[in-house]
């Protein structure tokens, strides 16, 4: 086995478990932001974890493929080259486990938000209606007397 493709080998395995690493610890930070009670967090980890798990299984794959094809030219044109090709695919993965997560934030935010406007009709005193006559008995703070100045 050639020592650039060993050396290619090891570079690529720690640029995805590093990037790999701070995508799930960012990702859970993200998620977790985004909720607020104890088993959405629970959730938010979670799925971050699961996304950082493709990320790792997928760019790991994609270092091995890379490092199964020939490339012509020095062996250090050839490492370059293929350590050029990792890192476009790095990001590449990097950007679609972002988009998953950005999806998977504005689920939370979106339930979450709906869980507030429920809680809030909930405990709402008054019936909301679109008819105006029914709503007239309703008087604001700012209805009472006023003074001049």
């Amino acid at each position: 086995m050639d020592a650039g493709l060993l050396y290619f080998l090891l570079a690529g395995v720690i640029v995805v478990v590093v990037v790999g690493r701070a995508l799930a610890f960012s990702g859970r930070r993200y998620l977790a932001r985004s909720v607020e009670g104890g088993r959405e967090r629970q959730s938010a980890g979670s799925a971050a974890t699961l996304v950082s798990v493709l990320f790792h299984l997928l760019t790991l794959g994609l270092t091995a493929l890379i490092a199964a094809i020939s490339f012509g030219g020095s062996d250090l044109q050839a490492f370059l080259v293929r350590v050029g090709i990792l890192l476009v695919l790095v990001a590449l993965a990097y950007w679609g486990a972002l988009t998953m997560l950005n999806r998977r934030r504005e689920a939370a935010v979106v339930s979450d938000y709906t869980s507030h406007v429920q809680a809030a009709r909930d405990r709402s005193e008054y019936e909301i209606s679109n008819d105006p006559s029914a709503n007239e008995a309703v008087k604001s703070p700012l209805d009472g007397p006023r003074r001049q100045i």
